[in-house]
């Protein structure tokens, strides 16, 4: 899947819409377990994630979530069903959704790229940013050496250079932030570059907030869906409104600076995976 492509079977379905009920949580022992349905007249899909803590090396004593997905489809026209890698299409479609929002939004189109968390996310988030935008160097910052040393060496080879950013200030050439981590606190400074656009993915619960409330109430602020409002840390109790990607994709605008664009995840944007996927879009 294409990452422009993708954004715009995204665009698509935010516009034309479908059914997609908030996704239910149900808590396990260590962990959550998400069921996200959704549907419109030719597909219909459920998929269904587990997310658990598990300790990893790097972490030491620390646990961090880890997630499992899985998607299970029906084409409604011919009865087909598809199972599908739900981690996968997690991850393309929640960085295309990202890439829709900066060529949306972005007031700067051009510029280095921050980003935190060179996970899978960050990895999906780098191609897809790579491949939609006019980037000119990357600058990364993780837990993890490993992963940290594997991505920077797929900057070089997407041909952009790539550095460790060691500083507390984001740097003045940089455009473009995303951050991807699990964080429970803030992983931003609260001053950023004019015109910069950020695409905060990470946390997903109220009580996980990865940029800092100052400079959210100083941001033009986006989220993906609605249900972000209750399930974003960073925008309990904010003082402002908040615009959903559909409203701006309508001519909506938000007020402030920088712009800052809060992911959760919805049913919605793996319906429009999907029916990329099977060519339906």
């Amino acid at each position: 899947m294409g990452y422009l492509a993708l954004s715009q079977a995204l665009r698509k379905v935010l516009l034309r819409g479908g059914v997609a009920p908030r996704r239910q949580v149900l808590t396990l022992p260590q962990g959550q377990f998400l069921v996200m349905p959704a549907a419109d007249r030719e597909v219909a899909l459920c998929k269904l994630v587990t997310v658990e803590a598990s300790p990893r090396e790097e972490d030491g004593p620390q646990r961090r979530p880890s997630v499992q997905a899985e998607v299970w489809a029906k084409r409604l026209d011919t009865g087909e069903v598809f199972h599908l890698p739900g981690e996968e299409i997690t991850k393309r479609r929640t960085a295309a959704l990202s890439l829709l929002a900066a060529r949306l939004l972005a007031p700067r189109q051009e510029g280095a790229l921050v980003l935190l968390g060179p996970g899978a996310q960050g990895e999906a988030h780098l191609e897809a940013f790579a491949e939609g935008l006019r980037l000119t160097r990357v600058f990364v910052r993780g837990r993890s050496r490993d992963r940290l040393a594997a991505f920077m060496r797929k900057v070089r080879e997407i041909g952009l250079p790539v550095e460790e950013w060691l500083g507390e200030e984001v740097p003045e050439e940089v455009a473009f932030i995303v951050t991807a981590t699990p964080s429970p606190t803030p992983v931003l400074p609260e001053r950023v570059p004019e015109g910069a656009f950020i695409a905060a993915v990470g946390s997903f619960r109220p009580e996980m907030q990865e940029v800092p409330r100052a400079l959210v109430e100083r941001a033009a602020v986006y989220c993906d869906t609605e249900d972000a409002l209750v399930e974003a840390g960073e925008l309990q109790g904010l003082s402002k409104p908040v615009v959903t990607l559909r409203e701006a994709l309508l001519g909506k605008r938000a007020e402030g600076d920088p712009v800052l664009f809060k992911s959760v995840g919805h049913a919605l944007f793996d319906l429009a995976a999907v029916r990329h996927l099977l060519g339906l879009d």
